[in-house]
């Protein structure tokens, strides 16, 4: 058999030695842990005594995968093909001569992975995929074959990652590997000099240091979640109370996922007692969800495009929901940052039901700017990911979201309300928006 052309750094040789079922390598940029983990891949799938072999590695996006790994996955497993046309640039899929497959993968489309057996799987860049994948997609497909599994990435904050990571310090199936750029000797000290000098404090005790204690550059609320956290705000207790009544929240989509918060006002905040998100489901999907949780609802808030009629039933989502009996309102069409600083002025007053809100609490934390790597700045509009359909629906929540803290009581019922702790109420969100109306529409003239 020909020999992998793979000559791994020091560093990993323990990796690749390893016993431990699972492992998670916390690296530096530019260290070398992509290689690593793709020429570890190919030398399992190799000498793996099972029949129809199939491995997987795992990347936030599909085409992120096919940038960061692919070309690493042909070099590797080019001696061991029968001929080229088992590397299918098509599929992102190499048959090795023993049968057995490797496939890069996108996290975005985890319905991709529902189904599968896996014998072994690289997750790269765990931080930035939805925090449910492990537990719900990924670690299923391993049970029935005892498969294993490797998180690699450099931390960005204490998701996910971050909570695999510190189990694994401790748990004797894991494997646990932090390499720090000032210990590896991988880049020398002029270079690091450098990337420190252009860098920020943060971004290098990141990038380079490999801390998950340093701050996510871009983040909407990734600091105001952490301190709610110390502040006591995440309950391990159901903060459900039968005698209130219950309001909705909801992002809709079907090419995109849909995600519903559920909250209740009380006397000293908001109890946000649940949180639901799925993807690719018909209403009457979530018509069901509504109905089986069994909530007295007040109000649901849709998005305002919920009145646009479908070219499919000629009725739009509103009528669908009232045709149920659901109690319906529609948020204010206000833009995306108004409805990021009134999520920022609601979320110090309220307290999440850790057990039942965690994928939402998540994604609230994840949540961040576009960052543009020509001009080296973040953009005015956030990334569009895992993290935004869940965000949105808080983004609506928190435009009309009612509490009695420090706000007198609204004796209006129709006229809706946003929590102003620092005195900036949703008439003045409306005034504002109509105000870069008239101002955009003067230009045009």
């Amino acid at each position: 058999m020909p020999e992998l052309n793979y000559h791994p750094r020091r560093h990993f040789l323990p990796f690749h030695q390893r016993k431990e079922r699972y492992a998670s390598l916390v690296c530096h940029r530019r260290s070398g842990k992509t290689v690593a983990s793709v020429n570890e891949a190919v030398l399992r799938a190799l000498y793996t005594p099972k029949d129809n072999a199939r491995y997987a590695y795992i990347a936030p996006f599909r085409q992120q995968g096919k940038d960061v790994a692919w070309q690493y996955l042909k070099m590797a497993a080019e001696p061991f093909v029968s001929s080229l046309k088992e590397i299918r640039e098509s599929e992102l899929r190499v048959r090795l001569i023993n049968g057995s497959w490797i496939t890069i993968y996108g996290s975005d489309n985890p319905d991709a992975l529902r189904g599968l057996y896996l014998d072994g799987v690289v997750l790269d860049e765990v931080g930035d995929m939805r925090p449910n994948l492990w537990h719900e997609v990924v670690l299923p497909t391993l049970a029935d074959r005892k498969g294993w599994a490797v998180f690699i990435g450099t931390p960005k904050g204490h998701n996910l990652f971050h909570k695999v990571n510190e189990a694994a310090k401790t748990d004797p199936n894991w494997y646990q590997m932090t390499l720090k750029a000032s210990e590896s000797g991988i880049l020398d000290d002029e270079e690091l000099g450098q990337m420190k000098a252009q860098m920020s404090e943060d971004q290098y005790a990141q990038e380079l240091e490999c801390s998950f204690d340093a701050a996510v550059l871009g983040t909407y609320y990734a600091q105001i979640i952490e301190k709610l956290e110390k502040q006591g705000h995440m309950s391990k207790s159901n903060l459900y109370d039968p005698e209130f009544p219950v309001n909705a929240a909801a992002d809709l989509g079907f090419s995109d996922s849909t995600a519903f918060w559920f909250w209740q006002h009380r006397p000293d905040g908001i109890a946000m007692i649940d949180h639901h998100e799925a993807q690719g489901q018909p209403l009457q999907y979530y018509f069901d969800l509504l109905d089986g949780l069994n909530y007295n609802y007040e109000t649901i808030w849709l998005p305002h495009d919920a009145r646009a009629k479908t070219l499919q039933t000629g009725r739009s989502t509103v009528e669908q929901f009232i045709d149920q009996d659901f109690p319906v309102r529609i948020v204010p069409q206000l833009s995306v940052q108004q409805g990021i600083d009134a999520a920022r002025l609601v979320l110090p007053h309220v307290h999440f039901d850790k057990q039942n809100t965690l994928a939402g609490v998540e994604a609230l934390r994840a949540y961040r700017r576009q960052y543009n790597q020509l001009t080296k700045s973040f953009a005015d509009k956030p990334l569009h990911d895992w993290a935004s359909d869940s965000s949105d629906a808080f983004r609506y929540l928190s435009l009309v979201a009612r509490t009695s803290l420090n706000i007198p009581a609204n004796d209006n019922p129709e006229k809706d309300a946003i929590i102003k702790p620092l005195g900036y109420t949703l008439d003045q969100l409306f005034e504002d928006n109509e105000h870069k109306k008239s101002v955009h529409e003067t230009l045009r003239i």
